[in-house]
């Protein structure tokens, strides 16, 4: 079954990017290719840009001024995590990346299902670039050019392409306002999809509710399998267990070969707690939260449960790698924007100087950066 579930996956993703291959193919005529990047304008969103502004340009003023101030928060924040990670030999830094048919990157790359990898990255890049041109707007800067962006046939989000020459024209505040935008459109994300979710699970638990661990099986030869475990586990000795993270709290804060009293939906059960790698071990398989609805003990049907789980699931990869975005972004790292940021600013106190000032201060970090990543990598090797 696993197997045939894994095919469809594939099968579905080769679709997919036919299809938008496809597409590209019958607009060819309004692309760039730039090696493995294909930017695909669009006359009309140029214009909805500009419409946007023209309507709401003390808005996008508003924004820029906390723009500038969120740029150096950022940017400490990432440096932190950074020198964090090397001073104690953790896990900071991470690479997010697609995969397909249950695929994991070796490494310090975390995989993100394909679907929601796609869903979370184009609407991450889509704020951060459609902020930056909403900004650079307000303060006189046109949008040239707007419109799609692929990584060969995959949508990775939107691209803006501004005028180079105003902006090298507009003082020094104005620029660093634009190029900040990005990271607080991505800021934005962030909040918009973190209130959505506290929303949604406030409504969620109006209506359902955790009412004990359900499991399908005893393990062979296992202190379940023994007194014939079975039901719905509810309650062990004086501890309500009302889902899987509750059983998993007890185990963890019982040891091993002590006596316990288990009750289910079926009964009650006196057991010894076995030990299996190092912890209290009861030996139940498939384990599953068992889920009702408010007030009843009718279950919720499977589907439903799967569908909530998979949407809280794209909710918190949009708001977290927003946020993740936001900070990588504004590292003092050439040509990310906090990079792009401090060359503006030493440029306009030291010159050339000031040019090859930035220059370096970027290639520190990114070989910190990279070190950091090599880290990361061994210590997860460690952990997994």
């Amino acid at each position: 079954m696993n197997l045939t579930i894994k095919h469809v996956e594939i099968i579905l993703v080769l679709l997919f990017l036919s299809a938008i291959a496809l597409r590209l193919y019958l607009k060819r005529k309004n692309l760039r290719i730039e090696k493995v990047i294909i930017f695909e304008y669009s006359k009309k969103y140029t214009e909805k840009i500009s419409e946007i502004v023209s309507k709401h340009s003390k808005i996008f003023k508003i924004l820029g001024i906390i723009a500038i101030i969120s740029a150096p928060i950022m940017m400490l924040i990432g440096v932190y995590y950074i020198i964090n990670s090397l001073i104690f030999f953790k896990p900071s830094v991470a690479l997010v990346l697609p995969s397909v048919s249950s695929f994991k990157y070796p490494g310090p790359i975390i995989s993100v299902p394909f679907w929601i990898w796609i869903i979370a990255i184009f609407i991450i890049v889509f704020s951060h670039e459609s902020m930056h041109a909403l900004i650079a707007g307000s303060e006189g800067v046109k949008t040239r050019k707007y419109g799609l962006l692929y990584f060969l046939v995959v949508p990775i989000g939107a691209f803006v392409d501004i005028d180079e020459k105003r902006m090298r024209k507009i003082e020094l505040k104005k620029r660093i306002k634009i190029l900040a935008a990005g990271s607080l459109g991505n800021v934005l994300t962030f909040l918009l999809f973190f209130v959505v979710l506290i929303t949604l699970s406030r409504i969620l638990n109006q209506v359902i509710e955790f009412k004990g661990v359900w499991f399908n099986a005893t393990a062979p030869d296992s202190p379940a399998e023994k007194v014939g475990l079975k039901g719905i586990i509810t309650k062990i000795d004086n501890t309500t267990i009302n889902s899987v993270y509750d059983l998993q709290n007890f185990l963890k804060n019982t040891k091993p070969n002590t006596t316990v009293l288990i009750e289910t939906t079926e009964g009650k059960y006196k057991l010894t707690l076995a030990e299996k790698n190092n912890a209290s071990y009861v030996g139940i398989v498939g384990v599953k939260d068992h889920i009702v609805y408010k007030g009843s003990n009718v279950p919720v049907a499977e589907y439903i449960i799967t569908t909530i789980g998979h949407l809280f699931a794209v909710l918190q990869w949009i708001a977290f790698l927003s946020l993740g975005v936001a900070i990588a972004n504004m590292l003092p790292i050439a040509p990310l924007d906090g990079g792009l940021i401090v060359r503006e600013i030493l440029k306009e106190k030291f010159g050339k100087k000031g040019e090859k000032l930035s220059n370096l201060i970027s290639s520190v970090f990114l070989i910190l950066l990279l070190f950091s990543l090599f880290l990361s990598s061994l210590t997860l090797r460690e952990v997994f």
